[in-house]
């Protein structure tokens, strides 16, 4: 593919966009997790919807900027990745410019490849040709389909390769300069007149309602206190969801702190327990082991005992004889 000459595009090439964090998320731990496929030389992490917003994102989102594109295409190759409970969303970055506004903000496998040519005779190259040029962007390409001679829907297995071929403009198939777009609609690019009739028509109806009904037509200012009004609208909406969703996040964590103090209670009753059953347990111990000991002393003094008490009978019994023996004399 032809290199992209614009720096900018150049300089987004090293950027990668990752949503879907767990909420509570650092700086440090998503730089551990990702410093593995090259070092970061910029983070940049989102936590709420605008920069002077209350309202927290439920899952914040972080730009990466690494020092060249290979550590992006490795990323993108070792997807998926989870984080926590959280299954993370891994894109690239492009570059806002005013052809294509829309493209950074959403991805997409479908893409067009058009010839940009008011001639009617001049025609795409052909599809063996174009498919060869898009291999470069990796992927497998699903469906090609030629809808006229100046265009070509494709869609690839995954929407990493349509990013790639919107950084890699301009594009050339030859010497022949070909546009290169995401698809937003599919039913617009197969059939534009059709659809831009019918959008007339509908165009036609609304301003016959209008007209009618004698609705005035307003001002820019006034359409922009209008969206002023409804931003404003919308930012109270959610900020007292936010608040109502804090309000029961702090219920459930009290109710959390009471069940883990009764458990601590419970935790140190039974240590004492355990304690007061060790100090029994040895004092038990300390009398069996006595016990074994005073055994043998017992029983050694019983003997003697026995002994002295036969030598005394021995004794009083010769003695006895002898005297008997004196009487009959």
């Amino acid at each position: 593919m032809a290199n992209d000459n614009n720096q900018t595009a150049e300089q987004f090439c090293r950027y990668v966009c990752i949503k879907n964090l767990p909420f509570g998320i650092t700086a440090r731990e998503i730089s551990e997790f990702f410093e593995q496929f090259g070092t970061i030389m910029n983070l940049y992490l989102k936590r709420r919807v605008a920069k002077d917003s209350p309202i927290s994102l439920p899952n914040p989102l972080v730009t990466l900027v690494f020092p060249d594109q290979g550590s992006v295409d490795e990323i993108m190759a070792a997807r998926p990745f989870v984080m926590g409970d959280c299954q993370l969303f891994v894109r690239r970055c492009l570059p806002i410019n005013a052809k294509y506004p829309t493209e950074p903000f959403f991805s997409t496998r479908k893409m067009l490849v058009r010839l940009q040519s008011e001639k009617i005779d001049d025609s795409l190259p052909d599809d063996k040709s174009i498919i060869q040029y898009l291999s470069h962007a990796g992927g497998k390409i699903e469906h090609f389909e030629r809808l006229d001679n100046k265009t070509v829907l494709v869609k690839f297995d995954d929407y990493d390769p349509v990013d790639i071929c919107c950084l890699s403009r301009p594009h050339f198939i030859g010497n022949q300069s070909i546009e290169i777009e995401k698809c937003t609609d599919e039913n617009l690019a197969r059939n534009p007149t059709g659809l831009q009739q019918k959008s007339n028509f509908d165009i036609d109806n609304e301003m016959m309602d209008t007209v009618s009904s004698l609705t005035p037509i307003l001002s820019i200012d006034d359409q922009m206190a209008q969206i002023r009004s409804t931003h404003n609208d919308m930012t109270q909406r959610l900020e007292r969801e936010h608040e109502q969703l804090v309000d029961s996040l702090a219920a459930e964590w009290e109710k959390v702190a009471k069940k883990r103090i009764r458990l601590q209670r419970l935790t140190l009753d039974y240590k004492q327990e355990q304690e007061r059953l060790e100090v029994e347990k040895r004092k038990w111990q300390k009398l069996y082991s006595e016990s074994l000991k005073e055994k043998p002393i017992i029983k050694t003094q019983g003997e003697t005992k026995l002994s002295d008490a036969y030598q005394k009978y021995i004794q009083t019994k010769e003695k006895y004889d002898q005297l008997i023996q004196n009487i009959q004399k």
